[in-house]
């Protein structure tokens, strides 16, 4: 009876479409699912699986209908397993003698699914034959194979053993319970220390010659599965770290990780990221964009989260060969939406390394800057008189409003945007300040130079090369014009040279457009005398929305001019490093 029993019975694993319904009212609008044959149980199921995914999945298990009390006995002896693999579908699809050996990784196993409490649906098949339907609620998770496939599938195959009831009987009797033991053949050996505690035991029927019995045979039944269903694969989402050094002062050793999360381009998806966590086995990692999330992509957009991480000082205490390696872990999750009830949940947890040290030469590499210090010097130095110890150092500034910085001697200027937003078309002032720190009395003259004006094609380097002369028939005498007066009188002046004209046509060059003017046009300062400082203020335009930079502001010493003349080293300083200008239209900033 059992053999005809396990024949008539069928394994199946389902993927069902909908992930977020309860099983129960699920299974409750089975039958207005797909009629297909070869499936146990009719429900609409997915079409496209994404790796990493935690994967809700359906083991089912038919047996012919029976009672409640051989099913149990049944259920006892049953061991039921799920096995997920991934193969690669374009090496099924090559010739013959490739396509007899595809590649295929076991990604995933489950196994002791029968432990949990199933589902029981009753069933009358198209044969009149009444069946059981044992449903378990699995949880699969979809790793990515360990080899390179181009186009992956997944194949899920269950698989149950059913062992004989003579299992149950042949059992040890090596160790009875209740019984007593045999002579000790070991028994001297608990008086040695270290064995007292737990002394060795060997029967003394060991050792006494025995014939061999023959092991009996434990017969076992598998129970046959339907046919397995290939479900497309693809990677939700590409995710890499990058790491960048920080070449700053800073007590601790720290790192800037990039994590970029890439949604996949190829199929067309909408996904929610809803959490991203960084964390340091040996420091600790600082989120630079908290409140972000959840943060809502479409397919082909690559999202890009900063952290940073710091190191723990006590390295001493770190248990690796490097003390600077440590070990980052990192774990995102993902939401997929595909419809109203498929919402996968995608989850990526992984680690790797990150390298701590410090570079010995900081400006190996691109020819970016030759020598990387803090507080680097953003222009020439401006000395009054002779003194060595004079220097002009402009503050460092970005978006927000600058502040004063004060210098052992020389002349110190800093300049302060206003903490609101420009408005497009409104004049806006910067704050400029000059503290004289030097032992002399110093003036000065402040240039704003909106816009440096740069000569990039080669008309316009040769514009200077071939600028129009006036044409030496405009003076000659014939050109002259009389009057009834007799009095000679020059009415203009004829240009006749046709390369003059050519070359007044083209020399002259349009300037580009302009986004912000300043509306100062220089500011003269001083003299002020050692110790003073003084205020004052330059207005500007913006004329666009967006983002805007001053290129320069141009500070002429104007005592060394005197002194010195206008060509000496020092007299003409261009400042590059100021705020920033953040302009917005009138009607954006109202709405």
């Amino acid at each position: 009876m059992d053999a005809d029993f396990l024949k008539a019975s069928l394994l199946d694993t389902v993927i069902p479409e909908d992930t977020t319904t309860e099983l129960a009212e699920l299974l409750e609008s089975h039958l207005n699912g797909p009629n297909d044959s070869t499936r146990l149980l009719p429900l609409k199921e997915r079409d496209t699986l994404f790796f990493d995914e935690r994967l809700r999945a359906l083991a089912v298990l038919q047996v012919p209908h029976c009672d409640e009390d051989v099913l149990k006995s049944y259920l006892l002896r049953l061991s039921y397993k799920v096995d997920v693999w991934a193969i690669d579908e374009s090496v099924s699809n090559g010739t013959a003698a490739v396509a007899a050996t595809p590649q295929r990784d076991l990604i995933f196993s489950l196994e002791d699914i029968q432990k949990n409490e199933p589902l029981v649906l009753a069933s009358q098949s198209t044969d009149s034959d009444h069946n059981l339907t044992l449903i378990w609620e699995i949880e699969i998770t979809l790793h990515r194979p360990r080899f390179r496939v181009s186009q992956p599938s997944i194949i899920f195959i269950p698989s149950a053993i059913v062992s004989s009831s003579q299992d149950d009987h042949q059992k040890s009797t090596d160790l009875t319970p209740f019984q007593p033991l045999e002579a000790n053949v070991l028994e001297p050996m608990r008086f040695i220390p270290g064995l007292q505690q737990n002394p060795p035991y060997l029967a003394a029927s060991r050792l006494e010659r025995v014939l061999p019995v023959t092991a009996t045979h434990q017969q076992r039944f598998h129970i046959p599965h339907v046919p397995s269903r290939r479900y497309r694969a693809v990677p939700a989402a590409i995710a890499r770290v990058r790491y960048q050094r920080v070449n700053t002062l800073i007590p601790t050793p720290t790192n800037i990780a990039l994590l970029d999360v890439e949604i996949v381009p190829f199929v067309q998806i909408e996904a929610s990221v809803q959490e991203v966590d960084l964390s340091l086995k040996h420091g600790r990692a600082e989120s630079i964009m908290p409140g972000f999330l959840p943060m809502q992509c479409q397919s082909g957009e690559c999202l890009t989260f900063i952290h940073k991480l710091h190191q723990d000082i006590n390295t001493a205490e770190i248990p690796l060969a490097n003390p600077n390696i440590d070990v980052l872990s990192v774990r995102i999750r993902l939401q997929v939406h595909s419809g109203r009830t498929c919402q996968p949940l995608i989850s990526m947890d992984w680690t790797t390394h990150v390298d701590f040290t410090q570079a010995l030469n900081p400006s190996f590499g691109p020819p970016s800057q030759p020598i990387q210090r803090p507080n680097r010097p953003t222009s020439l130095p401006v000395n009054n008189g002779n003194e060595s110890g004079g220097a002009f150092l402009p503050n460092s500034t970005s978006l927000q409003p600058t502040s004063d910085v004060l210098l052992r001697g020389g002349l110190s200027l800093s300049f302060t945007a206003p903490s609101l937003p420009a408005i497009v078309g409104e004049p806006f002032n910067w704050k400029v300040l000059v503290v004289n720190n030097s032992t002399k009395a110093t003036k000065i003259t402040i240039i704003p130079l909106p816009r440096v004006q740069r000569q990039n094609s080669q008309a316009q380097s040769l514009a200077k090369r071939h600028a129009p002369k006036s044409s030496t028939a405009s003076f000659h005498p014939s050109e002259r014009r009389h009057t009834r007066d007799r009095d000679d009188v020059d009415v203009a002046q004829a240009i006749v040279d046709e390369n003059v004209v050519y070359a007044m046509h083209h020399a002259n060059v349009v300037p580009p457009e302009t986004d912000l003017m300043a509306l100062t046009a220089e500011l003269r300062i001083g003299p002020l005398a050692p110790g003073q400082c003084h205020e004052s203020e330059i207005q500007m335009v913006a004329f666009e929305a967006g983002s805007l930079k001053v290129d320069a502001m141009r500070i002429v010493d104007l005592v060394k001019e005197a002194e010195e003349g206008g060509g000496a080293p020092g007299v003409v300083v261009d400042i590059k490093d100021l705020p920033d200008v953040v302009a917005v239209r009138r009607e954006d900033q109202n709405s």
